[in-house]
């Protein structure tokens, strides 16, 4: 072992020649001079402080030296700075063997403060020895056998068993803890034999301490559960991200919805609470977008148009809620993705993603119950399944809520979801699924209530609708540049309506779609995106009447039965190219989006109208160009969009064949811009705000000129304008309180061929759809504003209210009414613009209460929720007396308490 003597032997200011103050000059034997008998001689300051280490480095011992058993002292002369630093090493005294170089390269390693004098620090030199020296080698003492591992276990989240890692586990009373590992594991070592108690800490969930045995000799396995502080905050966890190619897609998570009163746990329910969507009659299912008509506007289940989303009594639709992963909502400016429409599109995303272990939920209200199964099956968990099914009972309450009314309805419905997801491995993606629904309108009257003059007529209304579907999906990531995504579909639409005993339509559809998109990326700048959305099949139909056109409305006619019948088929597949340009160098901040559609429609009728002849085919077709942009000017903070485009949509089914000629009509059209802006304010608030003009031309009308069995009942003659400001503002379900308000200005009119042929030379008439030649359309709200939000108070118990104003729908009014003899009934008769009345303004409060119930396997979830508690008078239309003297306005869905539970169950 090396050994540092520090020899103090001589200590020389290197500034001075001169010898220290303490010492005289000259010689040793030279006289000495008595202190103050001689004037002093030019001297140097005295060191106060000599030099020291600061930090030591022991040299390694030579191993040529230990081999031989050599000892000694390597005396050094060292040149030290003012600051410190050694500016230079002799050996005076070398000992050879390799002690002299270990010697000097461990100074050169030290750090050493200065000396210093009374002025500060000063440069010096001095000696001293480095001495090394033998010891005996002291052996490293054996670490200790660690006690063995007497406790182990797995620490797993109550309810969703998810295991839960960095959680701290210590025995009470020792020093003595673990901490769980990603799969909520952990291992104790040497824990006290005989009752311990474990506390179990963790941010996020309660602490808690648990009870267990440890046996001498033995490992005690434990499996603990902790409870989640708040499992609200686990449920809202995934915030939609904007696809690159929509301007306006507004989203809210599927919880945040499931808990605002009035949905019934629907998430599909939201679109009714967002900016540009109307308010429907009795809350039902129609979708009035920005001042376009109900079947103006698609609605897509995984990309796939269905004809309905909503069950017939509009309040919950034909998914699962626990199904549906997102719901996105455009109400307008988007891509060719979409078409066949010329008003809004919803798209229902479905989940790909299950739980592991697998989730049974059940759920009962006052309208229905539903039962649903979700999770990953197989060896590997590589095969998900999801199994959903509802069925309703509502018909045996309403009764009870229309109180004295003479209609009773009594809605029905059933509904079923299937759907498998296997893990495929090489970049495929594979989905099947299959759903359907099934529902029952019945209306009925009381026998002693006659429902006009006319006994063919008597009796119950009836409406029945059924949809079944199949839905594929297969998508390949081909190349790093190139993806392929394939939808086939197949479904089957039936409906049946039924007045009395002798008026009965039936209409049966069965219809394949196909969707196929190919993203080719060879540049981050450019993506090209070229697709097919073909839709084909075929159709039936048969109507009969117990009275014909010519004679309805006589009593005095002779019944001459009607009914046609029919069908044909129908195809109309639509190619379409979008491109996605970056200009900044293939950053999203700013995109440019020019897409182009090629819109088709195909008819045949292979039926017979009753005494005529096969109708003619019918073809029509379109191009729609669109161009969309966004810019963030402050990325992930303020962005603004624009979207400009053509909109093509065909014919109905009934408009486009005739009565017994062949079909004039062709597509309608809409021509639709959009402007706003973006702005994220803090990371829980943002807003957007929206401008959109659509301007509608060739509408299908009614043709007044209609003359019965061999002209066209329809015509392209119609006009529309809507036009109208967007707000939305949102606090993200951040921390405990979630919530948003929307409100619309907007102004929706129509023009039909006839009402006015010269609207002069004012330009703005015809921009804006005003004027004498322009009445309000039937779902003009010029005001609708709605607000909604929800709170999670401690221990799980939650609140939440919604808060609707809608200004009324336009009507018309009778004045009077004139006696027809010939029909033995008044007709109501009015004065003035059609439309040009207004009903009294919607209001409503909805408040909800819930509390989450949170065990080891299971969950329960009970509420109230209290339906319009707070509403105004919210006509839904206005029913006049026989003479059309007196009119009384019919009232809206009256106050309902709905009551239920939901359980989820984690086997």
């Amino acid at each position: 072992m090396a050994m540092l003597t520090l020899l103090m032997t001589t200590l020389i200011a290197a500034a001075q020649e001169a010898p220290g103050a303490d010492e005289p000059a000259g010689t040793d034997d030279a006289p000495q001079e008595a202190p103050g008998d001689a004037p002093p001689a030019e001297e140097g300051l005295p060191i106060v402080e000599g030099p020291a280490i600061v930090e030591y480095v022991e040299a390694p011992y030579p191993p040529a030296a230990r081999d031989q058993g050599l000892e000694g002292t390597v005396k050094l002369r060292i040149e030290l700075t003012a600051e410190g630093e050694v500016e230079g090493i002799e050996v005076v005294e070398p000992l050879g063997h390799g002690f002299d170089e270990a010697a000097v390269d461990a100074v050169l390693e030290m750090t050493f403060s200065p000396a210093r004098t009374a002025e500060g620090p000063v440069p010096v030199v001095f000696e001293f020895a480095y001495g090394f020296e033998l010891r005996p080698e002291t052996p490293e003492p054996e670490e200790a056998a660690p006690p063995p591992i007497n406790v182990e276990g797995t620490l797993l989240e109550m309810a969703t068993r998810k295991p839960i890692a960095g959680a701290t586990i210590a025995v009470e009373g020792t020093e003595l803890s673990a901490e769980t590992d990603e799969d909520g594991r952990f291992e104790l070592r040497g824990a006290p034999v005989g009752d311990i108690e474990l506390r179990l800490l963790h941010v996020g969930h309660v602490t808690v301490t648990k009870r267990i045995e440890v046996t001498e000799g033995e490992v005690a396995v434990a499996k603990l559960w902790m409870r989640a502080e708040a499992y609200r905050d686990n449920e809202v966890v995934a915030i939609y991200e904007r696809e690159k190619d929509e301007v306006t897609r507004r989203t809210i998570t599927i919880e945040e919805v499931r808990r605002v009163p009035g949905t019934f746990g629907d998430p599909l329910k939201v679109i009714q609470t967002l900016p540009g969507a109307a308010r429907t009659p009795f809350g039902t299912g129609f979708l009035v977008i920005r001042g376009a008509d109900p079947e103006d506007s698609g609605v897509y289940v995984d990309g796939i148009r269905v004809p309905l989303i909503y069950h017939l009594t509009g309040t919950t639709s034909i998914l699962s809620p626990d199904l549906v992963e997102s719901v996105d909502y455009l109400p307008g400016g988007y891509s060719v993705k979409y078409g066949r429409t010329m008003g809004g599109t919803v798209n229902v995303n479905t989940k790909s993603e299950f739980d592991e272990n697998g989730k049974i939920v059940w759920g009962t209200d006052i309208l229905d119950s539903q039962l649903y199964y979700e999770g990953r099956l197989g060896k590997n968990k590589k095969h998900g399944l999801a199994i959903g099914a509802r069925r309703s009972y509502i018909d045996l309450f309403i009764p009870f809520f229309l109180g004295e009314s003479e209609f009773v309805f009594k809605p029905r419905y059933w509904d079923y979801q299937v759907k498998y997801v296997p893990m495929l491995d090489n970049g495929h993606e594979l989905s099947l699924f299959v759903y359907g629904s099934d529902d029952l309108l019945r209306v009925e009257t009381p026998a002693d209530v006659a429902q006009g003059s006319d006994q063919d007529t008597q009796g119950n209304l009836e409406v029945r609708y059924g949809s079944h579907r199949f839905i594929g999906r297969w998508k390949k990531q081909i190349t790093d540049e190139l993806a392929f995504e394939f939808v086939p579909s197949f479904g089957i639409d039936t409906v049946s309506t039924g007045l009395g005993q002798e008026f009965v339509l039936d209409t049966r559809n069965i219809l394949p779609q196909v969707r196929a998109e190919f993203t080719y990326s060879p540049h981050p700048m450019l993506d090209v995106i070229p697709g097919i959305d073909a839709l084909g099949g075929g159709y039936r139909f048969d109507f009969r009447s117990a009275v014909s056109f010519e004679a309805a409305g006589d009593p005095l006619a002779e019944r001459e039965p009607v009914g046609f019948d029919g069908s044909g088929l129908l195809f109309s597949p639509d190619p379409y190219l979008r491109l996605n340009l970056r200009p900044l160098g293939g950053s999203d901040r700013w995109l440019i989006s020019p897409s182009l559609r090629y819109s088709t429609a195909y008819f045949t009728t292979n039926g017979a109208i009753t005494g005529e002849s096969d109708v003619e085919p019918f073809y029509a077709d379109a191009v729609d160009p669109r161009i969309l942009t966004r810019f963030q000017v402050i990325p992930d903070k303020f962005a603004l969009k624009a979207a400009s485009g053509l909109y093509h949509q065909p014919p109905q089914g009934q408009e486009a064949l005739g009565l017994g000629t062949q079909a004039t009509v062709g597509f309608e059209r809409s021509w639709s811009t959009t402007f706003g802006w973006e702005q994220r304010l803090t990371p829980a608030i943002q807003y957007d705000v929206d401008l959109f003009y659509r301007r509608m031309d060739r509408l299908i009308v009614f043709d007044e000129a209609f003359g019965g069995f061999g002209s066209n009942p329809f015509v392209n003659g119609g006009d529309g304008r809507a036009y109208g400001l967007e707000v939305m503002a949102r606090h993200d379900p951040v921390g405990r309180f979630f919530g948003w308000v929307s409100y619309t200005l907007s102004r929706a009119t129509r023009r039909d061929p006839g009402e006015c042929v010269d609207e002069g030379s004012n330009p703005e008439n015809r921009l804006l759809g005003t004027g004498p030649c322009w009445f309000a359309f039937d779902f003009d709200q010029t005001h609708i504003f709605s607000a909604q939000g929800g709170y999670n108070l401690p221990l799980d118990f939650g609140v939440s209210a919604q808060v609707q104003y809608v200004s009324g729908n336009p009507a018309s009014n009778f004045n009077a009414g004139i006696y027809d003899a010939d029909s033995d009934a008044y007709s109501g008769f009015r004065v003035g613009q059609l439309n040009q009345d207004r009903m009294p303004a919607f209001f409503q409060t909805s408040l909800r209460f819930d509390k989450l119930f949170t065990f080891k396997r299971w969950q329960l979830e009970a509420y109230v929720d209290l339906l319009n508690a707070v509403r105004g008078v919210n006509p839904e239309f206005t029913v006049y007396n026989y003479d059309f003297t007196e009119f009384a306005l019919v009232r809206g869905l009256p106050f309902i308490p709905n009551i239920g539970v939901e359980a989820k169950f984690y086997p």
